[in-house]
């Protein structure tokens, strides 16, 4: 689901942001002279349609019962993500106007991420007859938010400027492809690195179910790992800094730890089969690591373990789980325009933590926009496409 890679730019001053105008020509005042009174009532809409959107996407809609921990994990995973950027990487990347506490350990929420994915597209492809509508589900899930969400980004980037984040159209138009880090093209917003990772994992699990190979998922993964692990090792012995990295970028390590998981929730894994995944899966982040340092690898779990335990049911507080209803949306957009909100707030004099809050509060409300104007009617028209192919496909050619 859902960048949370620690900054490797340089820093921009704080006293630059804090007294320069921006050099784009937009001045402080269209921040200082936004009424208080739209604020507040913006506040309101945002607060009564909160309530009243949690109620319509609470638990009772969701089926299983155990999607509605997936969806609280989710919201969780997207929220310390936010707080990472928005305290600690936007720290390092521009410099807050004064001193600010930060979620450093919040970057590591993508690990979670990953896990969910490899739990959620296990039991996703365990639904589907064919191997061909599981891809066709996947992208009328993924693209539409994803298109918007980059039209939005290049836009208000373009518009307002950030510093080391402003791309050619060229680049935003080669970015619509989902594939773009593979032709090395730059990301509209970093977040996108993760993306590439998930498409890996997605084909990876079309491959198996194409192959009917799914039953033995276990075993396989167990060799995936192993064979991850030997060339990062290879490649970095003999100085292949590109090719130890290319091996790394499917982080089977995290995505095998939510596999395992539902297949212990079906009670389908010996506890053997689940101790040497496992141990590989570790193994891999003692000997060769990831982006994040290996003590994150027993809380991914743990968590994991969990879940398939079915412990994390009392995980019903309604805002998590609508927070989690919108969590692709909001990872997609929060990132870069944030930054923009942030850093045009704190050169109007605001204090780190009220631009922050309105940079979330913003993230939200275009999230929401995207999931009930984009993303839900999308796999709406999808799935009555499919039920539309569906019933021809049944009708005999002569009667037809």
């Amino acid at each position: 689901m859902w960048n949370a890679r620690p900054a490797t730019r340089g820093r921009a001053h704080a006293q630059d942001v804090t007294h320069a105008r921006d050099p784009r020509g937009h001045g402080e005042s269209i921040v200082r002279n936004l009424p208080l009174g739209s604020l507040q009532t913006l506040t309101g809409e945002l607060l009564e349609g909160w309530t009243r959107m949690t109620r319509m996407h609470a638990a009772p809609e969701m089926s299983p019962p155990r999607l509605v921990e997936l969806d609280a994990l989710r919201g969780f995973a997207a929220l310390a993500v936010a707080l990472y950027h928005f305290t600690a990487e936007y720290s390092d990347l521009y410099g807050h106007t004064v001193p600010l506490w930060e979620m450093r350990f919040g970057k590591y929420g993508v690990q979670l991420f990953f896990a969910i994915s490899g739990f959620v597209i296990l039991m996703s492809l365990e639904r589907v007859e064919r191997a061909r509508d599981f891809v066709w589900s996947r992208a009328a899930r993924l693209y539409p938010s994803y298109w918007t969400a980059v039209a939005l980004t290049f836009t208000v980037v373009t518009l307002f400027g950030l510093p080391e984040r402003e791309f050619s159209l060229q680049t935003a138009l080669v970015n619509l492809t989902m594939f773009h880090e593979l032709l090395r093209v730059p990301h509209v917003d970093t977040v996108y690195w993760t993306l590439t990772i998930e498409l890996s994992f997605y084909l990876l699990m079309f491959v198996l179910a194409y192959t009917r190979t799914l039953p033995r998922i276990i075993p396989l993964f167990i060799v995936l790992v192993v064979l991850q692990t030997v060339a990062e090792l290879a490649a970095q012995a003999v100085g292949m800094t590109f090719l130890a990295r290319l091996a790394s970028r499917p982080h089977l390590q995290y995505f095998a730890l939510g596999v395992l998981a539902f297949k212990q929730s079906r009670g389908e894994v010996s506890l053997p089969s689940a101790l040497v995944l496992v141990a590989v899966s570790f193994a891999h982040e003692v000997l060769v690591g990831s982006e994040a340092p290996a003590a994150v690898f027993p809380v991914v779990l743990g968590i994991s373990h969990a879940l398939s335990r079915g412990w994390l049911r009392w995980l019903t507080w309604r805002p998590l789980l609508f927070m989690g209803f919108i969590s692709y949306p909001f990872y997609l957009v929060h990132q870069n325009i944030g930054y923009v909100i942030i850093r045009r707030l704190e050169a109007a004099a605001w204090r780190p933590e009220a631009a922050i809050a309105v940079a979330m509060t913003v993230g939200l409300l275009l999230a929401i926009v995207i999931t009930h104007g984009i993303e839900q009617p999308a796999l709406r028209a999808f799935r009555q496409w499919r039920r539309k192919a569906g019933a021809r496909a049944a009708v005999p050619s002569h009667l037809a």
